[in-house]
């Protein structure tokens, strides 16, 4: 981790388009701001890993509703191979 310091109106670069500058400082809290490209995604850190936890969430549904799915389908052709075997 870099771990710098930085003034009021000072700023830090990433990579060519990315710029944070130090906006505000009040007490122990400061105000940044950030200027990224549109299709870059900037998230406070508890933001972001609440999406994480319920993209994980969805995710792990859709597993197991398409293993239902599977399953049900198996089935379906296990009876079907049952019938069939009967005629």
């Amino acid at each position: 981790m870099l771990v710098l310091t930085r003034r009021l109106g000072e700023t830090i670069v990433i990579g060519d388009d990315i710029t944070i500058k130090i906006v505000d400082i009040h007490g122990k809290q400061i105000r940044i701001g950030i200027e990224a490209p549109k299709e870059v995604s900037v998230y406070r850190g508890e933001i972001y890993e609440r999406i994480m936890n319920e993209n994980k969430a969805a995710a792990e549904a859709a597993n197991s509703q398409n293993q239902t799915i599977a399953d049900n389908m198996r089935e379906l052709l296990r009876q079907k191979s049952i019938s069939a075997n009967e005629e």
